[in-house]
């Protein structure tokens, strides 16, 4: 049996299963028990199949606490589940032997953080020679994106164009519309009255040309 182990502040992962000595490394070609500890005081056992498990779920539920949106995983086997819980996290993980209930632990970000490093060194490492792959790297959803923005930033725009339109519903309301005033049959003025009124309304000077009068009339004068 062949051994390799990942030790971190609070945290040590131990794989053993069969392999081949490779110089001054053990290969571990098939994976046969895993040991997980947290600062003692929780101990995670299982198969590859457990291993395969936590790596479907915390590796990408991680990911997604970094992003901000934190959500539940669970793996497709069904060994293992993650969710937030309070202000930590709370893992739900299927016992090795089969027997009831599963493990819950509650863990902090530092724990799930080193959790996740142990994982990463293992599944990158050449040495562990088992097909247990990360989950594919994926975006978040588009629903996610939009509960990025903080809510006070996603109501500003349709609050404030309400607040606009109300605004201008409102002057429209305050600015006095002009009268129109139609002159009915009774107060129609004749068309010469009318026709000095607006001489008068122009207010244009007539200049009479009196030189030219006179002239006019001392022709029109009989001869003595």
């Amino acid at each position: 049996m062949h051994s390799i182990q990942y030790t971190l502040l609070g945290c040590r992962l131990h794989l053993l299963g069969q392999g081949a000595e490779d110089g001054d490394n053990s290969t571990v070609t098939e994976l046969k028990q895993f040991t997980l500890d947290l600062e003692d005081h929780v101990r995670l056992t299982g198969s590859q199949l457990h291993l395969e498990a936590l790596a479907q779920t915390l590796l990408p539920y991680a990911r997604h606490i970094i992003s901000g949106q934190a959500r539940e995983f669970t793996s497709a086997n069904g060994m293992a589940a993650i969710t937030p819980f309070h202000r930590g996290h709370r893992l739900q993980f299927q016992k090795e032997d089969g027997s009831q209930g599963n493990h819950d632990v509650q863990l902090d970000d530092g724990e799930l953080a080193n959790m996740v490093r142990c994982l990463d060194a293992a599944i990158l490492d050449p040495r562990l020679q088992v097909d247990i792959t990360a989950p594919p790297m994926q975006g978040l959803r588009e629903r996610e994106l939009r509960n990025r923005l903080p809510l006070r930033r996603r109501l500003a725009a349709p609050v404030g164009g309400l607040v606009l339109t109300m605004a201008l519903v409102g002057l429209g309301f305050l600015v006095p519309v002009p009268e129109r005033f139609r002159v009915t049959d009774s107060e129609e003025q004749p068309e010469g009255d009318r026709a000095v009124e607006l001489i008068e309304e122009q207010g244009v000077p007539i200049e009479l040309d009196m030189e030219a009068i006179n002239l006019e009339e001392g022709d029109a004068a009989p001869d003595p």
